[in-house]
């Protein structure tokens, strides 16, 4: 096809033209006849340019109008080549048919969902490439091609080669594609895959029903929404809380002022709970827990007990934390704590009254093992353990020290027997007795058995009884000593002045003298025996007053000096000076000091010593004072030691066996104690112990005990 030259390149041709006829006319004007070459050379010029102007316009039209096809061709081929290019690198499959629905054009995208090239695709029916999704696309297509409006498929189903056997899932639009004449050309299709994101909603929702059903199945309420600087909003709330709290799921749907909880989320808090409650929610970091335990008030007014457990995410990008918790009601596992705290309490004060019960027992109580295991015992029992407890351990390994050494012997006996016994134990380290009784405990309907082991102490019974047996003896004989000694007492003074008539009558008469002498001495030993007797009998009737007792020791001392010079026994004397004050009648407690002293001056040999010392000490958690005499003789024979307390019981020549019998008694007035035995080093100790006076209680129950 040919081009005409442009207005604008008519006007230069023109232009050109006048130029040259202005040239010639000046060429002809400006000739002479002699020369007539410049006009031939401007007519030639103004035919030439008549004629070749045309002709160079007619050209230079042709080569602009090649130059603008090329560029036009390259265009179009640009495009066609940009266009195959977006349609192979775009995931959305696109195919063009003609007006048959032949494939004319098929991108690489659907070529690849289909499963078969792109070149088994073109000139070829939709219905040949693959069957069943013709018949499926053909109509739709058709349809495309009658109407100027797309013709849409949300969600076709169909089955390719790509994956036989497997459903996918295409979004289809189809569209009629018209020539620049108006004239149909054929219908384009966009086909895109929504296999997976179909799968991710199914999956979506079998795991939002999975939810639902499981938040549905908890007896737990779930609420979240989120944090925004430090409310709460966009709140929500699992339809659950209504069977916690009685309250429709409904009342917690609408949100709050300001987009918040609604108003009941809070009202139902325990009002004492709402402040700690809210300041835990509105505390929270990101990616931080809290947990805490508060009340709820129930819609019918019951007060339930909750745990709420709540998370927070980290910071999305508007800076926002994502808020979620669980509450779960723990009313019954509170009730039920709270009951075990009651029953909990109630066991320890039970436990506490049975144990202050079991130690308030004064007895030392031991309860065993069928094998012998101590299993518990009371506070006067530890004492006798030296003040640890021994449970768990079994009896044979701890008890070395009466009277639980004592104890093993009853235990092997009573498994054999399954019974009770009673035995009498006796430590002659302490001079402590007791009464050990055990006896065999089955336990009702179980398989345990126990065995209870009571340790008495009777020492103070005995010596009571002792005491009582003595204070009966002595009495019987003191009334007896008593009458004996009065009827003595004037037949001795009748004696004893007949001996000094005859002295007085016969004179210093030599043969008489040794005569008159045994009369004397016979007459002061019977007298010695009848003071002795009166003595022994006399009632006890005092004065007690509260004061030392070394003023009473020295004067006992000094009133047995005389003795000792005769017998040649050096008496000796170690007195503490700072003693406690003892209750005491000093005169009779004289006659104990001086009778002691001068019995060991008496079993003395000459030119030993009797060493006396007093002391202060503690003994079975009272106080004392103590006084040791210690003499220099061969001391006690072991077989008379029981007895040498005995009325009239005297391994000394001359002796009345009074003088210990009434030390004991005087002791015992004064609730004090002697002791006798035989010193490691030789010699005979006699010790005697009087309480020391240190409350007025302590005077008051002397008091009581004397009188």
């Amino acid at each position: 096809m040919h081009e005409f030259p442009t207005r604008r390149q008519m006007l230069l041709a023109v232009l050109m033209a006048t130029a040259l006829a202005a040239l010639i006319e000046w060429a002809w004007a400006s000739a002479d006849a002699a020369s007539p070459l410049p006009r031939v050379l401007s007519t030639a010029a103004l035919v030439l340019t008549c004629a070749g102007t045309p002709a160079l316009l007619l050209a230079h039209a042709r080569e602009r109008t090649r130059r603008e096809r090329d560029a036009a061709l390259r265009s179009a081929g640009d495009s066609s080549a940009l266009r195959d290019a977006i349609m192979d690198v775009t995931p959305v499959g696109f195919a063009f048919f003609d007006r048959n629905l032949r494939y004319i054009h098929v991108n690489a995208a659907l070529a690849a969902m289909n499963g078969l090239p792109a070149g088994g695709h073109l000139g070829r029916h939709v219905s040949e490439v693959m069957p069943a999704l013709g018949r499926m696309l053909a109509p739709r297509l058709q349809r495309a091609l009658e109407t100027d409006a797309p013709v849409q498929d949300t969600c076709l189903e169909v089955e390719t080669p790509a994956a036989p056997g497997e459903p996918r899932f295409w979004f289809g639009s189809y569209s009629r594609v018209r020539g620049t004449g108006g004239e149909v050309l054929g219908v384009i299709a966009a086909l895109s895959e929504l296999t997976e994101r179909m799968r991710a909603e199914q999956s979506l929702q079998e795991h939002e029903g999975l939810l639902d059903v499981l938040t549905r199945s908890l007896p737990d309420y779930l609420w979240g929404g989120k944090l925004r600087d430090g409310a709460l909003r966009d709140f929500y709330c699992t339809p659950v809380i209504e069977r916690t709290t009685g309250y429709p799921a409904s009342a917690f749907v609408e949100p709050g002022p300001g987009g918040g909880p609604p108003p009941l989320w809070a009202e139902m808090i325990h009002p004492e709970d709402r402040a700690r409650y809210r300041a835990r929610i509105e505390s929270l970091a990101p990616g931080s827990e809290v947990e805490l335990e508060h009340r709820l008030i129930c819609a019918d007014g019951r007060v339930r007990w909750v745990r709420s457990r709540a998370a927070a995410s980290a910071k999305d990008s508007q800076g926002e934390l994502h808020v979620g918790c669980v509450v779960t009601d723990i009313t019954d596992r509170y009730l039920a704590d709270e009951l075990r705290q009651r029953l909990h309490e109630s066991f320890r004060r039970s436990a506490q009254e049975w144990r202050r019960t079991f130690d308030a027992v004064t007895s030392p109580l031991v309860v065993l093992g069928a094998d012998g295991t101590i299993q518990r015992l009371n506070a006067a029992a530890c004492i006798l353990f030296g003040g640890l407890d021994p449970s768990g351990q079994p009896l044979s390994t701890v008890a070395t020290e009466p009277p639980w050494s004592s104890t093993l012997p009853l235990v092997e006996e009573l498994r054999r027997t399954h019974g009770s016994l009673t035995r009498e134990v006796k430590d002659p380290r302490s001079r402590r007795t007791w009464e050990l009784s055990a006896a065999w405990v089955d336990e009702v309907g179980g398989e345990d058995s126990r065995i209870i082991v009571v340790a008495t102490e009777v020492t103070r019974l005995l010596e009571l009884q002792a005491s009582l047996r003595r204070s009966e003896t002595m009495a019987a004989m003191g009334a007896i000593v008593a009458g004996v000694a009065h009827e003595v007492r004037n037949p001795l003074f009748s004696i004893s002045a007949v001996v000094d008539a005859v002295e007085a009558t016969v004179g210093a008469r030599a043969e008489l003298a040794p005569y008159l002498d045994v009369l004397r001495g016979e007459v002061r030993r019977l007298n010695h025996l009848t003071q002795e007797l009166f003595e022994y009998g006399r009632p006890t009737r005092g004065e007690w007053v509260e004061g030392p007792v070394r003023p009473v020791v020295e004067e006992a001392l000094d009133a047995c000096a005389l003795t000792g010079e005769q017998s040649r026994v050096t008496v000796t004397r170690t007195l503490e000076e700072a003693l406690p004050p003892v209750r005491m009648d000093s005169r009779r407690l004289f006659h104990v000091f001086r009778n002691v002293v001068e019995n060991a001056v008496q079993h003395s040999p000459a030119g030993t010593s009797v060493k006396v010392a007093t002391a202060q000490l503690e003994e079975e958690g009272r106080a004392w004072v103590r006084c040791t005499v210690r003499d220099g003789g061969p001391g006690f024979r072991e077989e008379d030691l029981p007895h040498v307390f005995e009325p009239f019981f005297s391994k000394r020549r001359g002796g009345t066996g009074l003088g210990l019998s009434i030390v004991q008694r005087i002791l015992e007035e004064h609730q004090g104690v002697i002791r006798l035995r035989n010193h490691p080093e030789g010699g005979a100790e006699v010790t005697l112990l009087l309480p020391a006076v240190s409350s007025p209680s302590v005077s008051m129950h002397l008091d009581s005990l004397a009188s």
